[in-house]
């Protein structure tokens, strides 16, 4: 007969426990910081998506289309010009549409129209997304090619 040499004394259960608490404690506050900067890269895709829409059905149906941010109801409207066919997506409540410039240059606190015209081009336009554990992303539509993307705060290309 054998004596105390199967299983694990309670000492060494403690210490694997006091260890693999304190791995979790370092290494979930990295975890949840890159939930949530894929979260706000997400929201920042669909609004591109949104933009993106609007210039493809310009061009593709050749008629003006209208792409409304509106900062106080936290909305993106596309429709045309004259209001027809109107698609709204409004981003989720832990992101906030933060600060709107349109071609002037100034920052706007009412609702941005950006013109998309069936040559492709577009009104040039930048919207700042903020989330509520304050990371931030710029989106740009580039005026020439009408095209929508995300840009980081440095200034280089994201998704």
């Amino acid at each position: 007969m054998r004596s105390g040499a199967d299983g694990f004394t309670l000492l060494e259960l403690m210490l694997v426990l006091l260890v693999m608490s304190l791995v979790m404690a370092v290494a979930y506050p990295s975890m949840s910081r890159g939930r949530t900067a894929f979260h706000l890269r997400s929201v920042g895709r669909d609004v591109v998506n949104a933009l993106r829409f609007a210039r493809d059905t310009a061009v593709t149906e050749q008629k003006v289309m209208i792409a409304s941010v509106d900062f106080e109801a936290q909305t993106i409207t596309v429709s045309d010009d004259v209001g027809g066919g109107a698609r709204s997506f409004a981003p989720p409540s832990d992101v906030r549409i933060q600060a709107l410039t349109a071609s002037g240059g100034g920052s706007q606190q009412g609702p941005l129209r950006i013109r998309f015209l069936p040559n492709g081009s577009s009104d040039d336009a930048r919207i700042l997304l903020k989330s509520d554990t304050g990371a931030s992303l710029k989106i740009v539509a580039d005026p020439i090619l009408g095209v929508a993307r995300v840009v980081s705060e440095q200034g280089e290309k994201g998704p």
